[in-house]
């Protein structure tokens, strides 16, 4: 349960982060240049990709512990997003591999 909330909050924090109209990117897929052209869009489909993580965790951890929680993960993985993009080690087949392994771990 914990793998998918925090892959959906990584896919969430890193179609934010390729919305933004500061940061300089070098090497983006074409897919990914056409869905971030759409900026509005993209910002509502990242922030209901956020919303959706942070109501399962809330209701399953309790407020306090929920609401820092849920926020304690974004941080990681914006961190994760904004080091780790430049250089390219965001690849959908790493995190798709890593996802697949922590399930095997968490099931």
């Amino acid at each position: 349960m914990y793998s998918t909330l925090l892959i959906t909050i990584l896919i969430g924090a890193y179609l934010f982060y390729n919305s933004s109209k500061k940061v300089k990117f070098q090497h983006r897929p074409e897919w990914l240049k056409k869905l971030c052209a759409q900026t509005q869009s993209v910002r509502i489909l990242s922030i209901g990709l956020l919303l959706l993580p942070f109501v399962v965790i809330l209701y399953v951890q309790g407020f306090g512990a929920g609401f820092f929680a849920f926020f304690a993960y974004v941080m990681c993985m914006m961190s994760l997003v904004v080091l780790l993009n430049p250089y390219r080690y965001l690849t959908a087949y790493h995190v798709l591999g890593l996802y697949a392994a922590s399930l095997c771990i968490e099931f």
